[in-house]
């Protein structure tokens, strides 16, 4: 017979007569004439009588993966990997490799499980009777994790309302977007805050006027078994308690006294609804922040007419302001130079009198140090000839005293020195006699 080649699926005709050689890592089932099987695993060579060949695919699973297995009569297992399994088609109906879930820090899963029955293996194969399931258990399971569930194990799977982008789901989406019931589908939740654009149409104020308010806000999911138990979409009922506290705030105000309190739409006091709804289902209100708000042409048109009109009255008054503050500028700044030339004329008529004062002060100094000067000059002058008469005295006295002791008349000595010294003196040299007469003047 001609030679053919097997691949993994394939089936094989019948073969009378032959041989067939299953290499390593295939494997192959054998069915005789008899309609037996038999699993041939490679590397082996077999000889064949009337027989049928199949050789069997092979599934593999990597470290972050498992295998599902789908017995023939209804049992399925979960094989994790890493493995690899022949799919037998005598006993396996259906396998195939899944991801395994892969959670970070703030993720978690809800799962799912089924007790085993209280009584019986489950061997029994009685179709027509009523089956009871065992008890359900629903169990949280948070990350970091690499999470494989079982085969009685299933994963909640979340709709939540959200934003169509680009064709998926986005639970923050984009300013003014429309959020839209079970856009939303996912397995793994976010337990950190998170945040979430969102505008409230139809708002309509106490005087009719409809505007649209652009909100943001920022949650945190903190106990998951409340939310599970509380509601089925916890987005939904943010969105509804949100549209109805703004929807009260609007109906409170007019159109002028709300756009003057639009500042409070960013106090989380503004929104009761929400943060009971949100604390009801096991969330958190961290903060809420106003974007801004739209209105119809025709309203925006005349806002933003009557914003430019009072825009021009006020810049014409900031005007008017800037030209008197400048003329009062321009008069305190006269005011100031005149006061600021009196306080100098002032001070320098204070540091001229200062400096004559002070040059007074100088000359008197002076005038006593020159006089103490002349009155020490005069004094040592007159200790001098004091001294100098005292001197001469007592050299008068110790020659009178020689004079005394050689027995000299005194009296007569200084009679003779005490006469009265003669005017001038008059010589004649003649060689004749002269006869001279001398007249005495008589004292006045």
């Amino acid at each position: 017979m001609p030679k053919k080649t097997f691949r993994h699926g394939d089936y094989y005709a019948h073969v009378r007569c032959g041989k067939r050689t299953v290499k390593e890592g295939e494997c192959a089932a054998i069915w005789d004439m008899s309609g037996k099987r038999k699993i041939i695993l490679g590397p082996q060579r077999v000889r064949l009588w009337f027989s049928h060949v199949r050789f069997l695919d092979r599934h593999v699973a990597n470290d972050h993966q498992y295998l599902k297995v789908q017995y023939r009569d209804g049992r399925v297992e979960h094989h994790r990997g890493p493995c690899a399994l022949f799919c037998d088609p005598c006993v396996h109906l259906t396998m195939k490799a899944h991801d395994a879930f892969q959670l970070g820090a703030n993720e978690a899963l809800v799962v799912y499980r089924e007790a085993p029955h209280a009584n019986g293996t489950g061997a029994e194969l009685d179709c027509s009777a009523p089956k009871k399931g065992g008890e359900v258990v629903r169990t949280i399971v948070k990350g970091p994790a690499v999470y494989i569930p079982n085969a009685t194990h299933w994963v909640h799977t979340f709709s939540w309302h959200g934003s169509v982008t680009d064709g998926k789901g986005s639970q923050t989406g984009r300013p003014g977007d429309e959020k839209q019931p079970h856009a939303l589908t996912f397995q793994k939740l976010r337990c950190m805050p998170d945040q979430m654009y969102f505008t409230v149409k139809g708002v309509r104020t106490s005087d009719d006027a409809q505007i649209q308010i652009h909100l943001m806000i920022f949650y945190e999911l903190f106990d998951i078994e409340r939310m599970l138990d509380a509601t089925n979409d916890p987005i939904g009922d943010f969105l509804n308690a949100l549209s109805a506290d703004v929807m009260s705030f609007g109906a409170h105000n007019t159109y002028e006294s709300m756009l003057q309190r639009t500042s409070t739409l960013g106090d989380v006091a503004t929104y009761p609804t929400v943060t009971d709804r949100m604390r009801e289902t096991g969330f958190r209100l961290l903060k809420v922040v106003y974007r801004g708000y739209s209105t119809n042409n025709q309203l925006q048109a005349m806002h933003d007419q009557a914003i430019a009109e009072r825009t021009r009255l006020r810049l014409q008054q900031d005007t008017a302001a800037v030209q008197q503050q400048e003329q009062a500028m321009q008069l305190r700044c006269k005011q100031e130079r005149s006061q600021q030339e009196e306080q100098l004329a002032e001070s320098n008529a204070r540091h001229r009198l200062s400096l004559l004062t002070l040059e007074a002060d100088q000359a008197r100094v002076e005038k006593d140090a020159e006089h103490a000067q002349q009155l020490r000059h005069l004094m040592e002058s007159t200790e001098a000839q004091v001294k100098a008469l005292q001197l001469k005295h007592d050299e008068e006295l110790r020659r009178l005293q020689t004079l005394k002791g050689m027995d000299v008349d005194l009296t007569k000595v200084l009679c003779t020195v005490g006469d009265r010294v003669p005017d001038q003196h008059i010589r004649i040299d003649s060689a004749t006699p002269t006869a001279l007469h001398m007249e005495v003047a008589k004292p006045v």
